[in-house]
């Protein structure tokens, strides 16, 4: 991956938290967050840049990953734990 991709995947990943900040029960599909979760601000972002973005946050353990039964993978926040 280039820089500047790495940079867009990042920036994809930071709205995407944003927008669960505001939405903490959101899940859909990656081509359910490439179309409704981010703004016009990302319009020109790829399908696979916002999959790598989930995938790097279900590697930071701020998403989680469920695979339905036609294959489609949901994405959505992962619950705070409780104290």
């Amino acid at each position: 991956m280039h820089a500047a991709d790495e940079g867009v995947v990042e920036a994809v990943a930071v709205a995407i938290t944003n927008h669960l900040q505001s939405h903490p029960l959101a899940a859909d599909s990656v081509d359910g967050v490439a179309r409704w979760w981010l703004g016009a601000a990302h319009a020109g972002v790829t399908v696979a840049q916002v999959e790598r973005a989930l995938n790097l946050l279900v590697a930071r353990h701020a998403m989680r990953r469920l695979r339905l039964a036609d294959g489609v993978f949901l994405y959505s926040q992962v619950p705070p734990t409780r104290q």
